[in-house]
């Protein structure tokens, strides 16, 4: 079993005049792994995405796929497809059509089309709706077309520019869940780019947190939320409470911290750095505090506080 990675990014920077906005990323993504990338806006992920597409060129560094050099490749002789923010669905075609664009563009025989259209449909679950005009459908099913059209080529990566940005909390979520449901399903490399922390979290099987055009983590869901390796990290992650410490006794099991407001906490060496310093700043999750009505007994790590406002 081959197990050398589908997409291998070795030292890729990109510039836009003075402004450098990929700086000597270096990243490996796995065959039929759902990889995200994140960050805030400008960060660079979408930079980075539009270069395994083809669509930037890198000003240095090299970007592999399939075991393949992509360096002057064009995009549409790579083995990936792209799904994009808006969709891109055609307005005056039938779904069906805009689904088999790609395949006649390739000379795919007209049969063939016709087996591989239906069978597209019915993998994002539109299957009886080739006839019908993309201003007919919901968003969310415009957006199970872009799907359908891009892996009605059978690419090797399929590439995620923010495709559920446009759609309404309850669709978008929906959208997540058959999103992961249909990667898993096909078994093809899904690389998304997103800014919703949440929605990586969901989706994704690794996750790349960026800023600044440089990665500052690569973790699975699990390890970034629990063990962000930098303050910058988990202040994006999630939400986190972020207090004044001092360190006051380390032992192989923990460390004894004094944080401020809290009082004397022991943490468990999992969840403490190998070098504490002098001046710590502990981070806490708002799920790991519970609120205590006066006289409820408390075992150990309780602090009196305010109750300075209330949201619904």
């Amino acid at each position: 079993m081959n197990n050398d990675p589908i997409i291998r990014i070795n030292r890729v920077r990109k510039s836009f005049g003075p402004v450098c906005a990929v700086s000597e990323v270096t990243l490996d993504i796995a065959p039929g792994e759902f990889f995200t990338l994140v960050g805030p806006s400008g960060c660079g992920k979408t930079t980075l995405l539009r270069m395994l597409a083809g669509f930037e060129t890198p000003d240095g560094g090299s970007i592999r796929i399939d075991g393949t050099s992509m360096i002057g490749v064009p995009a549409n002789k790579r083995p990936t497809n792209m799904v994009f923010q808006n969709y891109a669905v055609f307005p005056h075609m039938s779904v069906a059509d805009n689904i088999a664009y790609g395949l006649r563009a390739a000379r795919v025989a007209k049969g063939e089309i016709i087996g591989r259209v239906e069978e597209a449909l019915a993998m994002v679950g539109l299957a009886g709706y080739g006839a019908r005009s993309p201003a007919a459908l919901s968003g969310g099913q415009r957006q199970r077309v872009a799907l359908a059209r891009a892996l009605v080529l059978r690419p090797k990566v399929l590439l995620l520019d923010e495709p559920m940005s446009a759609l309404d909390k309850k669709l978008r979520e929906q959208m997540q869940v058959e999103l992961r449901t249909l990667q898993r399903t096909v078994g093809v490399t899904f690389v998304l780019v997103t800014h919703d922390q949440e929605e990586a979290l969901i989706l994704s099987d690794r996750i790349a947190v960026m800023f600044e055009g440089r990665i500052a983590q690569v973790a699975t869901p699990h390890d970034l939320y629990q063990r962000p390796q930098s303050r910058e990290v988990a202040d994006f992650i999630g939400v986190m409470n972020f207090l004044s410490a001092h360190a006051t006794v380390s032992t192989p099991d923990g460390m004894t911290v004094e944080i401020e407001g809290l009082g004397q906490v022991t943490i468990p060496r999992s969840q403490a750095p190998a070098n504490l310093g002098d001046d710590p700043v502990v981070g806490i999750r708002p799920e790991m505090l519970t609120i205590l009505q006066d006289g409820t007994h408390a075992a150990g790590r309780s602090a009196r506080g305010s109750l300075v406002d209330l949201q619904y």
